[in-house]
């Protein structure tokens, strides 16, 4: 049989094996013909490779966070080609450059045993199974993800099944506990420096060839490496896996040290090496080949890191003052320590700094207790604080394993236009500010305190460069649009300048409450500037999502996010569930107009009952008048799923319908009968009303329906035909209410005021 036509085609396709010591692709079963086995691969994420032997090959998945004994932990694990059995001992290094370079360790083997037929539940997208491994043990599932269409990743969920084996919250304590190799008893960083190397191919290493290769490689480092960064977190999180450092108020700045050749970098690369001068010059003093991951800050008076101070400093040349605070170490001597966890980086880093001793760099120390700490940062008057996981590596970009938690409220949002002083003089006397979603540019309200008369003089000259004769913002709050004259004085500016803001809160129409100018900001590009949602701070964790997502053709911004607290629900959770729901939910609400529950960041946040269009803008949203109602502001509709995720998309949790179609809103074709009980009424009490009023309506001749309201109530559904108005069908829905508390005034009300529900149910026919 030709080799392309074997199930390891695709393994053999991406791998030149005269360059990789990895076995080459043949058929062979092993001795049992059902092994298993983890590998844990530091390639350019760290992640552990799980394979089960089926009909000659490994099946393989990549399961991004590790396998967890918790069963309410879901892991997403990523199917990949199938690898051949030889690769169950395969322990080492793939060369940088080849597919999947990196450090590979062996970290469980055994066997395993399919519950299930073992073909069908692979075709089917659901295999039970059994593992006797060292460290894996009892029953797991692994379940196949629904993909969007045309996606090429294949998707699946690893689940530890509850059994004997099953250890409930353990979460990722087993693989913070277990870090050595099962056959070698090496860490990452010893297979990575090729201790005691054990693994032996057909190939053998051309040792003199390796060594030149590896002495090269050392004497280079990365020109730049995007920092890890942070998610803003409502509260700290809690637990032994956690460490907290106080969070500093500056720039976040890398040092790339090559000898006495040293580059301040910042966050998105730029060289400002001529603006931290002096702390270069100091660095040189190491005299290693090391990247240093820190922040540059600058002191008030009493001693904190502030950002005004820093602008100050660096406007007025005074580098000299500034200091460097380094929390992390991510090169060292030509190593990469990435995939080392954070401690183990920590205590290189430390060791470092702490041989030479440089003015004005320091080591960023870091507390493992939580409790009243958050607290007394605050109340010395800092920032806020930053937690870490302990045994995570480095990873580029924004994720879960660094939390921020914030005294105040604060972020950088990008200036859409100013109005000059009262006074008349060349000065600003507010700014207004905004933030990209998508391509959409969202005003965010106007500051007009933070700065003194000098800022605002500086400010006015960079401004007064970027004026432009149209209005930047693409979205802005309806009570943006109907106060009395935003506009009014307004000089609009190309949005290119960000600045940095202090404020209380956000309103529920999406403005800045108590904003206060901290100062502008050259280190962020005006596009990377959206809304900072706050997730909430726990040891619990959801693998990370998408934050490329779509979702039917719509993109999905934050999906990440927290929308459920305590239950670990996101944004992407709520999405496609609307998504899985659409064809039952979509008869029921669609050409109809909505009104809607809107909670922007979470369901204990800031949430509002929106009736019309507002900011809710989107091309499968219907915006429709309605004549004599809303004050000639547009009603919502929708005719198909896209409009529905369009709302999910928007923060829309709760959708309410009108009970008559767009063709003719003025006419009903259903009445809705709530039954809302006192907290003291019984659950079947509310049943038995249900009940009553069905029969009630059946002598009529009408027939009714029940739908659950979501909270402690029940809904009864009368559908009729739409040939009497509004002001017909509101009396007679009276009377038939009024007729229930006729026949048991104990029991129920149809009196809206508080005071008479108690202990009865209110029937709400409104």
């Amino acid at each position: 049989m030709p080799l392309k036509k074997t199930p390891l085609a695709k393994y053999n396709a991406k791998r030149d094996f005269k360059k990789t010591a990895e076995p080459s692709g043949k058929l062979r079963k092993s001795k049992t013909g059902n092994s298993y086995l983890i590998q844990k691969h530091a390639a350019s994420h760290l992640h552990y490779d799980f394979r089960l032997e089926l009909d000659g090959v490994l099946k393989s998945w990549a399961v991004t966070k590790g396998p967890s004994l918790d069963p309410e932990v879901r892991r997403l694990a990523v199917e990949v080609e199938d690898h051949p059995v030889a690769y169950g001992s395969f322990e080492g290094i793939i060369p940088k450059g080849q597919y999947g370079g990196g450090t590979v360790m062996l970290w469980d083997t055994g066997n395993w045993e399919s519950i299930d037929d073992p073909h069908k539940g692979l075709k089917s997208g659901h295999l039970h199974f059994r593992l006797n491994g060292k460290r894996l043990k009892g029953e797991w599932a692994l379940v196949r993800m629904h993909g969007k269409p045309g996606e090429k990743r294949n998707n699946w969920l690893l689940i530890k099944k509850s059994d004997k084996y099953a250890k409930p919250g353990d979460k990722d304590k087993l693989l913070v506990k277990e870090i050595t190799s099962i056959a070698s008893k090496r860490s990452m960083e010893e297979i990575a420096e090729q201790k005691k190397k054990v693994w032996h191919s057909n190939h053998p290493e051309n040792g003199e060839e390796k060594s030149k290769l590896k002495k090269k490689d050392s004497k280079s480092l990365p020109s730049f490496i995007e920092p890890q960064l942070t998610t803003l977190s409502d509260r700290m999180p809690q637990g032994n896996n956690w460490v907290h450092e106080v969070k500093c108020d500056g720039y976040r700045t890398l040092a790339r040290i090559d000898g006495d050749n040293v580059k301040m970098l910042t966050r998105t690369g730029l060289d400002w090496t001529h603006k931290f001068k002096s702390i270069a010059e100091r660095l040189e003093k190491l005299g290693s080949l090391a990247i240093l991951d820190g922040e540059i800050v600058a002191q008030d008076k009493n001693g904190r890191s502030s950002f005004m101070e820093l602008q100050k400093a660096l406007t007025e040349e005074k580098d000299k003052d500034l200091q460097y605070y380094v929390f992390d170490l991510l090169y060292l001597d030509g190593k990469d320590l990435r995939s080392l966890s954070l401690l183990e980086r920590k205590k290189k880093l430390k060791r470092l700094l702490e041989s030479k001793k440089l003015k004005g760099v320091f080591y960023s120390d870091h507390f493992t207790e939580s409790r009243g700490f958050f607290e007394k940062a605050c109340q010395l008057g800092l920032e806020g604080v930053i937690s870490k996981k302990a045994d995570d590596e480095y990873r580029s970009g924004r994720g879960k394993s660094w939390l921020k938690s914030k005294c105040h409220k604060r972020q950088e949002f990008i200036i859409g236009g100013y109005t000059r002083s009262s006074t008349g003089a060349a000065v600003i006397g507010s700014l207004l500010l905004g933030y990209y979603e998508g391509k959409d540019f969202i005003y965010a309200g106007r500051v007009g305190t933070g700065f003194d008369h000098e800022t605002a003089t500086i400010l006015y000259k960079k401004l007064n460069k970027l004026k432009c004769d149209t209005m930047p913002y693409t979205k802005y709050s309806d009570a943006g649009r109907r106060g009395a004259g935003w506009k009014r004085g307004v000089i609009w500016v190309e949005p290119k300048l960000v600045c940095e803001t202090e404020f209380a809160e956000w309103t529920g129409e999406g403005a800045l409450r108590h904003p206060s100018f901290q100062g502008l900001r050259e280190d962020k590009p005006a596009k990377d500037v959206k809304r900072d949602y706050a997730a909430h701070g726990r040891t619990k964790g959801k693998a990370m999502k998408n934050n490329n997502l779509e979702v039917s053709g719509i993109k999905i911004s934050h999906p990440d996010r927290i929308v459920f607290p305590g239950e670990d629900y996101t944004k992407q959770d709520v999405v496609q569930y609307y998504e899985a729901i659409s064809d039952y939910i979509l008869p029921y609400i669609k050409d109809r107009l909505i009104s809607a529950i809107r909670c922007p960041e979470d369901i204990k946040g800031q949430c509002f009952f929106q009736r019309h269009a507002g900011l809710i803008k989107s091309k499968y949203l219907k915006e429709i008048k309605v004549k004599g109602h809303g004050d000639n502001q547009p009603y919502i509709a929708l005719d198909n799923k896209e409009g529905l995720i369009s709302l999910a998309q928007m923060g829309i949790i709760e959708i309410h319908p009108w009970g008559s179609k767009i063709d003719d809103v003025y006419k009903p074709d259903r009445i809705i009968f709530d039954f809302d009980p006192d907290s003291s009424v019984a659950w079947k009490e509310v049943v038995s009303a249900a009940f009553e009023i069905k029969k009630k309506l059946e002598k009529i001749g009408l027939q009714s329906f029940l739908k659950t309201t979501g909270g402690k109530g029940l809904h009864v559904i009368v559908p009729v035909k739409p040939k009497y108005d509004w002001n017909v069908m509101k009396p007679w829905a009276k009377a038939v209410a009024e007729s229930m508390v006729h026949d048991n005034p104990k029991k129920y009300t149809a009196n809206m005021s508080k005071a008479g529900r108690k202990g009865k149910i209110f029937i709400d026919y409104l």
